[in-house]
């Protein structure tokens, strides 16, 4: 009794202090004001139902904090108080934190979480640039995935994507790991195609999918809130559609003839992709046939990224071939 009665107030002295730092500490949002003022005034009214002595061990435990905590920071201290709320069931049984507050602070600490990703995936979104490599295991020579996804790091690019359609997802998991280690220790983004749920499970930088695939607000059920989320289209109609579903960045193409992946119509041509860029607000992805010969017009009609899968992929030095489209969007005055 005596140790669940320890773990019910070490849990709540960690909870108010994580509410406390986050109800002060907040980055600036768009529109959040309101949310911050209810969770302030909802610590307020859990300090003053709180014993004085826990009251002091609080104060007196806790460090100086910045004034304005990281997006990180917020959004980790979020999750605590959300994990914290949920042991608090268990071992308070309503005595410290009602019912009614669990509820009201679950509301807030929801939308926050909320907000804290949509700006998380906006600071993201400057990494959607330059070149962005899709790592198929069919498409590598025979040779191994991971080595050729390490060239391509080595190479420059920025951003990769593990595309295994015919293996099952525990085959593909170790591979996903491994170049989500890759990426993390080069701050290179990794994106899953398709699998939602892999993603979430390596905690990649996110996920794409296709028209066809789980819809945008379905993946974001199972995404964490930081989680970008990328979408393929093929008219300047689906862009838009792409946006408003709530896309984080979007896909454009074939710019050339391909015969990596069948598109079934024909190319979009560097003046379609001119047209795709004034109807996107997000970062622009330009994918299909792309090359450091013909990367140039491609670069200047407006794309933030080129996505290639066997430029890199196949070719006989696969970061030779990486630094080559690398300099080739330099020159044309792309972002790398």
């Amino acid at each position: 009794m005596n140790d669940h009665r320890a773990l019910s107030e070490s849990s709540y002295v960690t909870l108010l202090h994580s509410l406390d730092t986050l109800a002060d500490g907040v980055p600036s949002l768009n529109d959040a004001g309101p949310l911050l003022h209810r969770l302030r005034n909802l610590v307020i009214v859990l300090q003053n139902t709180t014993p004085a002595a826990i009251n002091h061990q609080i104060h007196s435990q806790s460090e100086p904090h910045e004034a304005t905590l990281t997006l990180t920071g917020a959004m980790t201290l979020a999750d605590t108080a959300r994990s914290l709320l949920s042991l608090m069931r268990n071992v308070d049984d309503g005595q410290r934190v009602s019912a009614e507050m669990d509820q009201a602070l679950s509301e807030v600490l929801h939308s926050l979480t909320a907000r804290l990703g949509v700006a998380l995936r906006r600071q993201l979104a400057d990494q959607v640039r330059g070149l962005y490599v899709i790592i198929d295991p069919t498409v590598t020579g025979g040779r191994d995935p991971l080595a050729i996804a390490t060239a391509a790091i080595n190479g420059g690019a920025r951003m990769l994507q593990l595309r295994d359609k015919l293996r099952d997802k525990g085959e593909s998991l170790p591979l996903a790991t491994a170049l989500q280690e890759l990426c993390a220790r080069h701050n290179a983004l990794l994106i899953i195609n398709d699998h939602v749920d892999l993603a979430a499970a390596v905690g990649s930088g996110g996920v794409h999918v296709g028209q066809t695939d789980l819809p945008v607000a379905q993946a974001r059920r199972v995404l964490r809130p930081n989680q970008v989320l990328g979408r393929s289209n093929h008219e300047l109609e689906e862009l838009i559609e792409s946006q408003e579903m709530g896309a984080d960045h979007v896909a454009f193409g074939a710019i050339y003839p391909t015969t990596t992946k069948g598109v079934g119509r024909d190319p979009q041509g560097p003046q379609r992709l001119r047209e795709a860029r004034a109807v996107t607000r997000v970062p622009l992805v330009a994918i299909g046939g792309i090359n450091a010969e013909n990367v140039a017009p491609v670069v200047e009609a407006g794309a933030d990224a080129i996505c290639v899968t066997a430029a890199v992929g196949a070719a006989p030095n696969p970061e030779v071939a990486a630094s080559r489209l690398v300099e080739a969007i330099r020159q044309a005055g792309g972002k790398v």
